[in-house]
Order: C-alpha cells, then sequence, then structure tokens
C-alpha cells in the first residue's frame, strides 16, 4: 500500500478587496475568524457558525496616517508650455565637475519604504503567498521529476513478460514507489491551490465606473507613437553650451500595456507600466503595485499620490514622432536670443516638438517621470485618473479641459 505524502504548510485564505468612497478596506478569511484591514485600522471578527452570533474587535489604529489628496493636474487646452526640455545628444563642451553637480536621478526609493502604511498588511500577506507558492512549485517540480522516474521503472517491468514474475516482491516495491510519487505529487498540487491567493475584488458602481473609464483612457494612451522614462535631469549652463534650454534629459523608450501580475490573482487586466531602472508599475483598483523583483514590491494607497502633468517644449534630435506637434526651430549653437551662433561652421536646425509629461511621486517615496508624444492623450488620461481618485470622495470631479 503507498505512503501518503503531506507536509506542514501555510494554508493562505481568500482575499476579499473591497473599494467604495472611504477607501479600500481587505478581508482575509472567513468565518469563523475574519480580519479586516482598512483606512480605520484592524478589525478582527469572530462568529459561531450557524449561531448568528458574532463579535467584533478593533485592534489599535497601527496603520495611522495622514492621507494626501493625489495632485494630477490635468492640462487644460490653452496652458502655456512651462518648461524647456533640451536634446538628450550631442551633449556640449563643459566642465566634468560642473556637470556631474548637477544632474539629478529619477528614481523611486527602495520597495522596503513606499508601502503605504494602510496597506502594509496586504503587502505581507500577498508576500507570504508568493514565497510559500515559489517553495511548493520547486518541491512540485522535483516531485513531477521523481515520479517521471518511478513510472519509467515501473512500466519498463509492467510491459514485460519475465521480471515482473520472477522478481514480484522487487515488481511490487516499484508499484509502490509509483503510488508514492503520484500522491505526492497530487498532494503537492492541492497545495499550491491552497497558497495562491484567490483575490476577490469588489468595487462599488461609484469607483467601478471611473475606474474603468481611467482605464479605457488609459489604453488610448498606449496610442501614443512614443512613451519615454526620464531617467535623470541636469541644469544646463546656457553660457557654456550655447543653448537656450533650461534643462537636459536622459530617457528611453518604454512600453505601456495591458496587463496583470502574478502576485494579484483577478480576472481583469489592468494598467501596466515598463519603468527603465528596471521595475514594473500596475494600477489596481485602490492601489499601486510597484515591483522591483520577485518579492520586491510596494503597494501604494492612492491617496499618498502626489502627481502633475504639464506640457514640454523639446529640442528634439532623434526623429519627431508622427502624431507630436512641430511648434518651432531652434539652433544646435545658439546665441542668448536664440538666434543662429555663426562661429559654429557646422551649426544646423533642431525642431522643437510638444510632448507631454507626467511625474508620479509619493511621500514614501515613489518618483517616475515619463514623456509622451501625443499630449492630448495624456491629458485625456490625467482628466480620468483625476474623476477615479476623486470618486472616493463621493464627488466626481469633472474633467477639466473637455466640453
Amino acid at each position: 500500500m503507498g505512503w501518503r505524502f503531506r507536509r506542514s504548510f501555510k494554508v493562505i485564505p481568500g482575499v476579499r478587496l473591497n473599494l467604495s468612497k472611504s477607501g479600500l478596506s481587505c478581508s482575509i478569511g472567513g468565518a469563523p475568524l475574519t480580519l479586516n484591514v482598512g483606512p480605520r485600522g484592524v478589525y478582527g471578527t469572530a462568529s459561531l457558525p450557524g449561531s448568528g452570533i458574532s463579535f467584533r474587535r478593533h485592534f489599535g489604529n497601527t496603520l495611522e496616517q495622514s492621507h494626501q489628496d493625489s495632485n494630477v493636474i490635468p492640462l487644460p487646452p490653452s496652458v502655456t508650455p512651462s518648461l524647456v526640455a533640451p536634446h538628450d545628444g550631442h551633449p556640449a563642451p563643459h566642465d566634468a565637475t560642473f556637470s556631474a553637480a548637477r544632474i539629478e536621478e529619477i528614481q523611486s526609493a527602495s520597495t522596503e519604504l513606499m508601502t503605504s502604511a494602510s496597506l502594509k498588511e496586504l503587502k505581507q500577506l500577498i508576500h507570504a503567498a508568493y514565497e510559500e507558492h515559489e517553495d511548493i512549485s520547486a518541491q512540485l517540480n522535483a516531485s513531477q521529476y521523481e515520479k517521471g522516474i518511478a513510472s519509467q521503472r515501473y512500466l519498463s517491468w509492467a510491459n514485460g513478460f519475465l521480471l515482473r514474475r520472477v522478481f514480484k516482491k522487487t515488481f511490487g516495491q516499484r508499484r509502490t514507489a509509483l503510488d508514492t510519487a503520484e500522491a505526492k505529487v497530487a498532494e503537492l498540487q492541492e497545495q499550491l491551490k491552497q497558497t495562491t491567493i484567490a483575490t476577490h475584488i469588489e468595487i462599488n458602481r461609484e469607483q467601478a465606473e471611473p475606474y474603468f473609464k481611467m482605464r479605457d483612457e488609459f489604453i488610448r494612451l498606449l496610442g501614443c507613437a512614443a512613451i519615454w522614462d526620464v531617467k535623470s535631469q541636469m541644469a544646463t549652463d546656457k553660457f557654456r553650451e550655447r543653448t537656450t534650454a533650461d534643462s537636459r534629459l536622459d530617457r528611453q523608450k518604454v512600453t505601456f500595456s495591458i496587463s496583470s501580475s502574478d502576485l494579484i490573482q483577478w480576472e481583469q487586466k489592468v494598467p501596466y507600466m515598463q519603468n527603465a531602472n528596471g521595475g514594473e508599475i500596475f494600477f489596481y483598483p485602490g492601489f499601486i503595485l510597484y515591483r522591483a523583483a520577485k518579492t520586491a514590491f510596494s503597494v501604494i494607497d492612492f491617496h499618498d499620490l502626489n502627481g502633475s502633468v504639464i506640457l514640454v517644449k523639446f529640442f528634439e534630435e532623434q526623429g519627431v514622432p508622427p502624431d507630436s506637434q512641430v511648434i518651432g526651430q531652434t539652433w544646435a549653437k545658439c546665441n542668448k536670443d536664440g538666434s543662429r551662433d555663426k562661429r559654429f561652421v557646422n551649426n544646423y536646425q533642431i525642431p522643437i516638438a510638444l510632448y507631454g509629461s507626467w511625474t508620479l511621486k509619493s511621500d514614501t517615496g515613489l518618483w517616475e517621470q515619463f514623456q509622451f508624444s501625443n499630449p492630448e492623450r495624456l491629458q485625456r488620461f490625467a482628466n480620468a485618473m483625476n474623476a477615479f481618485i476623486a470618486s472616493f470622495d463621493g464627488n466626481p470631479e469633472k474633467p477639466q479641459g473637455t466640453n
């Protein structure tokens, strides 16, 4: 008779995320004991099944924080460009010490620090589930390999005539080894299912409509011919570099899409932003998931965001995207008044393109900046994001810059 394998493991309960105008709350487990994590702290509910009797206790507001409303500023049609950004190639001659002193890296803080206080318990649960899932996955792979070996050993005799009859005891041992390996694989497969967080996200209609409208506008934003992640910026020395630009950017093209993270099991796909520094950003209802590595991630409440959207004039030497507007020309080397510096024989003109710039920050250390070739699409997305965040206060904000 085969020995049934069983190991001690953590049972990860289901997670119910509820998004309402009061914010995001997270219910972990079910009767007889449920843990609820929300904006007002941590509550535990104990119930006696079938009796209708329950007891609820507040464990103290260990998650107190000061929420700050998001400040994503939409772009009204009449906004005048407020930043002159230079080309990011062909650096002008200048002193290395001068250059290094003005370089500002645009990069988020460590994932250990960025999680919002109200969502730390949710992060811990996701982290524990993922680690247990990875551990059991590795054991399952090893067990499936062992099962394959045991199956080959058994079938090599079972399909024959002589050996299974001559060596009956050994043949029985091979059958037992296969039964044990199959039982072990089945048990680990069941454990693997129980370590996957079955996330059910409930969104009140007041939040569902603006959230999915924001996702629709994000999908339209994907239609931009070019999206860049700005990695650093540096103030220019206009006299030495012979330019009228205020700053010089180091940027890299990135890809946005609609996707999902394996950390959160949900049937819906969400806005996904690639980060040039290696991280991933997912916009789930109620929170942003920032992931730098497998188990290095943060969960950030939308209330903790501080964003800004502006128009930028960019001196584009890499080719103007087809959906961008060229609003003027400048010279690679120019005088203070913007005219051509005739001391440079091979001086050439550079088109000035109008782009949209989106900076996303949080008090906990999130700092990302992106540039878009089509500012109108960015404006629509910013308006939709404003309306979604405003829905938490029960007073949806009318998008600006639209009729």
